[in-house]
């Protein structure tokens, strides 16, 4: 066996690149890429940020109606609802409970509390009351609307949130709120 001579390397090279072609060099593709692309996105927001100056009113702001709207509440007084001291729902108020049914949402899963509150005048135990009251709204709205429908949440607060304090007022304070949320 003789020793042949090793290929040399330039030659492979020289073979496998015509004449007058660059290399092949991909990192430096990539790297000017990259260049353009970083460029391109710095004259953007500079351009972005000259219309948000000179033209604010082209620039999206959120309003206030989109901020709460997903929060949906309803205050019925619960006088024109049921008679003095008792929790049992008028027959001539159940209008004005479909009404507020036929606008609660048809989305399933939301959660709808139902808040109770009295007077101090009621004479009875307002705290119980209160919350029988409201328990009476939840079970009315939940035979119409399906039970299920919904994440229902009964509160009885009694007469510990008033609306007012002032003595010609009072009877202000004794009302179902339902809040409807997210």
């Amino acid at each position: 066996m003789t020793n042949s001579p090793t290929p040399d390397k330039s030659l492979s090279k020289a073979v496998t690149n015509p004449v007058g072609q660059k290399p092949d060099r991909p990192w430096l593709r990539l790297l000017v890429r990259g260049v353009v692309l970083g460029i391109g996105a710095i004259a953007g927001i500079g351009i972005g940020l000259a219309i948000a100056i000179m033209r604010p009113e082209w620039v999206w702001q959120p309003s206030e109606i989109n901020i709460f709207s997903k929060k949906q509440q309803f205050t019925l007084s619960a006088d024109a609802l049921f008679d003095s001291g008792t929790a049992k729902i008028k027959t001539d108020s159940f209008q004005l409970l479909d009404k507020v049914a036929a606008q609660l949402p048809l989305s399933t899963g939301r959660k709808i509390r139902i808040n109770g509150h009295t007077d101090v005048a009621s004479g009875v135990d307002a705290l119980n009351l209160s919350y029988l009251r409201a328990n009476a709204v939840q079970q009315y709205l939940a035979k119409l609307r399906g039970e299920r429908t919904y994440q229902w949440m009964v509160v009885g607060y009694g007469a510990s949130r008033p609306l007012s304090n002032s003595a010609d007022k009072v009877s202000g304070n004794n009302r179902i709120e339902i809040v409807v949320d997210d």
